[in-house]
């Protein structure tokens, strides 16, 4: 099992944050989704703030666009903390076995 820590430290979730999650843990095999999906969280974050910015500045922005771009990175967010949580709950439940 091959584990590595994150390049950057505690940047944030910039472009390079999933570059960490995708890297190779057994067998060869890529294992990336987790960061997949927070890269495309960051994506949906990066849109809701502009379509935002966009209607703030009053430029040729559709208000349903933008409360769409919104709730779609709220619901992105709630996935990832979803996912997290899982992880979380299943990472004790091996924590409590006993050997």
């Amino acid at each position: 099992m091959n584990i590595n820590g994150i390049p950057g430290g505690s940047a944030g979730l910039g472009a390079g944050a999933t570059s960490a999650a995708s890297r190779t843990v057994s067998g060869g095999a890529e294992q990336g989704a987790f960061g997949d999906m927070l890269q495309t969280l960051a994506q949906a974050q990066g849109a809701a703030d502009q379509a935002v910015t966009d209607l703030a500045t009053g430029a040729d922005r559709d208000l349903h666009d933008a409360v769409l771009a919104v709730e779609m990175e709220s619901l992105s967010f709630d996935l990832a903390v979803q996912v997290r949580n899982r992880l979380v709950d299943a990472y004790q439940e091996i924590f409590r076995m006993s050997v």
